[in-house]
């Protein structure tokens, strides 16, 4: 762990960011027609548009908040179950929806959009955890959505 970049470890971030994929996918797939009212929102038009979140900024909801103790079969399970609703939610109806705490009500591709974006956000957080670590290697800086 390295406190001055990050209150949470590598395999934290990983796990938060599966516990964000499963849960928005879920969301999606399930999600029924019509696409919600949406709103103008200058932050996610901002976000989406340069593809970064600012750190420290958000908290992260309860329900995809990582533990110190999570086993490297766990994340790997994780990763596994993280794929395959990715996999449904490329398949999904295009006016398939989730609605987001921040940035309010984003279709499918926008949703893909999103994982992506906040994937890379922990990415590069995940980056310079081990930067500083002096592990030598650092993750891809290339989203898998």
């Amino acid at each position: 762990m390295a406190p001055e970049v990050s209150g949470w470890s590598v395999g934290m971030h990983v796990q938060h960011c599966c516990l964000a994929m499963i849960g928005v996918c879920k969301t999606l797939i399930d999600s029924a027609p019509p696409l919600p009212d949406r709103r103008f929102s200058l932050l996610t038009t901002l976000i989406f548009l340069t593809g970064r979140i600012p750190r420290g900024r958000a908290q992260a909801p309860e329900q995809v908040l990582p533990v110190a103790d999570v086993s490297g079969d766990e994340l790997v399970a994780l990763l596994d179950e993280s794929e395959q609703l990715l996999e449904s939610v490329r398949a999904a109806r295009a006016d398939s929806w989730f609605r987001h705490f921040r940035f309010g009500v984003l279709d499918r591709d926008q949703t893909l959009r999103f994982i992506g974006i906040h994937n890379g956000h922990h990415w590069r957080i995940i980056s310079d955890i081990l930067a500083t670590e002096g592990a030598g290697t650092t993750p891809s800086t290339e989203a898998t959505t």
